[in-house]
C-alpha cells in the first residue's frame, strides 16, 4: 500500500475500503483450506512523527473441517485493528505491507475447534459414540466426574 501521499503531507488521512487477497503460501500449514478475500475498511492517518495509525474493521470466511465430521465448512470472522503500524513501513518509508498485519490478525482468528454438527446420532460405531457436552454433564457413569469436581475445588 502506498502512502507517498500520507507522509509527504499531501493527505490527512488515507481512506481503505478494498478487498486483500491472503495467498496461501500463508495458510498452508495452518487449519485453514481456503480463505476468502478479506474485506477492509478503514483509515490510516499520519497524525505526527514515528506515529502511523491503522484503523480498520475487517471481515472474511475461512473454510475449515469441521472438527466433529471433517467436512468443509465456513466460518465467519471479523477483527478491529487499531494500532501504531509505523514500524513495519517498508525500506523505502513509503509502502506498507498491509498483506502481513492482516495475516497477523487473522491466526488470531482460526479457532482451535469448530463444529457446525447438532445431530450426533450418526458419529457412533462398536462401543463408541460422539456425544455433546451436554450429555457429558448428564452422564452418571462418567470416569472423570470426581476428577473434574477436584478440579472445580482448586
Amino acid at each position: 500500500m502506498n502512502l507517498e501521499s500520507l507522509l509527504n503531507g499531501t493527505d490527512n488521512v488515507l481512506l481503505i475500503n478494498d478487498n486483500y487477497e491472503i495467498s496461501e503460501e500463508y495458510y498452508k500449514d495452518t487449519d485453514i483450506v481456503k480463505l476468502s478475500p478479506i474485506k477492509v475498511e478503514g483509515k490510516i492517518t499520519y497524525p505526527s512523527t514515528d506515529n502511523l495509525l491503522l484503523d480498520v474493521s475487517c471481515k472474511g470466511v475461512m473454510t475449515l473441517h469441521d472438527s466433529v465430521s471433517l467436512e468443509l465448512v465456513d466460518y465467519n470472522f471479523s477483527f478491529k485493528i487499531d494500532e501504531n503500524v509505523y514500524e513495519k513501513l517498508e525500506n523505502d518509508k513509503l509502502t506498507l505491507d498491509i498483506i502481513s498485519i492482516l495475516w497477523e490478525n487473522i491466526v488470531l482468528e482460526i479457532p482451535i475447534r469448530y463444529s457446525e454438527v447438532t445431530n450426533y446420532e450418526k458419529y457412533r460405531g462398536d462401543g463408541w459414540k460422539v456425544i455433546s457436552e451436554d450429555e457429558v454433564k448428564e452422564t452418571t457413569n462418567n470416569p472423570f466426574k470426581d476428577l473434574l469436581k477436584e478440579i472445580e475445588k482448586e
